[in-house]
């Protein structure tokens, strides 16, 4: 199952991408993010094939993501994949600066292990659409936020 979505945001690149990257400021927006580990130890920056573990709350279940980042040149790009017994999730953000606003383009890509999680999925993905909408329009709302509170730069 694909998912794209596209939005505008009244925000610096560098502010966006800071939500994206930041571990504690991602648990801001992503819906049910508990914690974010690092098998080799405290993360010190992202780069390609740094490896992490989401724990993630869905409901009443708590659920555990292996990733690994495919992607990373900040402040325009970032790519993960997760992984999960159920099955496989490839995202990417993409960000394209203008001026004082910055456009995001994000594609996921699930991947199910079984021909019973894609029965599932096709019946959920109205409610996997809803939680994406949410979440981005709270990405959205921080950065906008946190943009209005910076103090521009000295000229």
């Amino acid at each position: 199952m694909e998912i794209i979505h596209h939005q505008e945001i009244i925000a610096p690149v560098e502010v966006i991408f800071s939500y994206l990257n930041d571990d504690e400021k991602m648990k801001l927006w992503m819906e049910g993010l508990e914690s974010v580990e690092y098998p080799k130890g405290k993360k010190t920056d992202y780069r390609v094939g740094t490896k992490f573990i989401h724990t993630i709350k869905e409901g009443l279940n708590t659920q555990r993501y292996k990733g690994i980042v495919t992607a990373y040149e900040p402040p325009t790009l970032l790519a993960v994949k997760l992984m999960h017994p159920a099955h496989r999730i490839e995202v990417t953000y993409e960000l394209t600066s203008h001026g004082r606003k910055t456009e995001l383009d994000y594609h996921c890509e699930l991947v199910f292990t079984s021909l019973y999680y894609r029965v599932m999925s096709v019946l959920f993905s109205w409610f996997t659409k809803r939680i994406l909408k949410s979440q981005m329009a709270k990405l959205k709302l921080l950065a906008e936020q946190e943009s209005v509170r910076r103090v521009p730069p000295a000229e």
